[in-house]
């Protein structure tokens, strides 16, 4: 090696010592932002897996709500007051059944009923159902249904 040479990788060496520990220094930078971004990453997932359940959940309780909804009138004859039950272990539901009085039942301004058509064979219900989950989760739906008049 020449002396030129020599003073030249001096050169360098004494520039670099100045920079000894900065790659240690920006592996561990590196390592934070990696770790804080992974746990960004897994909170969202756990956030979208917890609200997922919650759906299926919401979308069960309304499942079993529709089919209580269904049965009401064809498992049992409809008739006004309340019924409560499980389904299961997991959904405790309650049926309300009110009787919708027809226009032909009811009075006119002097006090008189009107005549008897045929369509007074039907007695029509508002039917409510609402369902709990255990986790508290509730499904409330409702129809009017159509029964036959018991004849007195």
């Amino acid at each position: 090696m020449t002396a030129t040479s020599l003073k030249r990788a001096r050169l360098v060496a004494y520039r670099r010592r100045g920079e000894q520990g900065f790659a240690l220094l920006e592996i561990l930078i590196a390592f934070i932002i990696l770790a804080l971004g992974l746990g960004g990453i897994f909170v969202g997932v756990a956030i979208a897996m917890r609200s997922d359940a919650k759906t299926q959940t919401s979308r069960s309780v309304l499942r079993v709500a529709q089919s209580r909804l269904e049965a009401a009138g064809v498992t049992e004859a409809l008739a006004p007051g309340h019924r409560e039950g499980r389904v299961g272990n997991m959904y405790t539901w309650r049926q309300t059944v009110s009787a919708i009085e027809p226009v032909s039942r009811m009075r006119d301004a002097t006090g008189r009923k009107p005549e008897l058509r045929a369509t007074d064979t039907l007695t029509a219900f508002w039917v409510e159902v609402a369902v709990r989950a255990g986790d508290g989760t509730v499904a409330k739906v409702a129809a009017v249904k159509l029964a036959p008049t018991a004849k007195p």
